[in-house]
């Protein structure tokens, strides 16, 4: 038997994805460029980026993408300097539930 069968069925296995995922979710994002609460993310695919647990991204009204990403700190910390590449990024840092929001320099 496969392993992925030894885990239980593949609903099972689903819910057991988005039940992950969903932990993971945070209450809100705090914009790096206006300072908003920013309460509309949606899920980014995490697949084949070994050590990140979840990605999130949520447009503010001012305009600017925010992201927020969760896991091993280095592949946290690779993930912002592969998208920080071609463009110009303020990054920032905040706890699950928007608090604590401050700026890295």
């Amino acid at each position: 038997m496969g392993q992925a069968k030894l885990r239980g069925s593949r609903d099972a296995r689903v819910a057991q994805a988005f039940a992950k995922l969903e932990a993971n979710r945070p209450e809100k994002l705090v914009c790096n460029g206006c300072g908003a609460d920013v309460t509309t993310i949606n899920p980014v695919s995490t697949r084949g980026l070994r050590g990140l647990e979840s990605i999130w991204v949520g447009q503010c009204d001012c305009g600017q993408t925010t992201f927020a990403a969760s896991g091993d700190p280095k592949s946290v910390q690779a993930f912002f300097e592969a998208i920080s590449q071609d463009t110009e990024l303020t990054l920032g840092r905040q706890a699950r539930d928007g608090d604590g929001h401050s700026k890295i320099d």
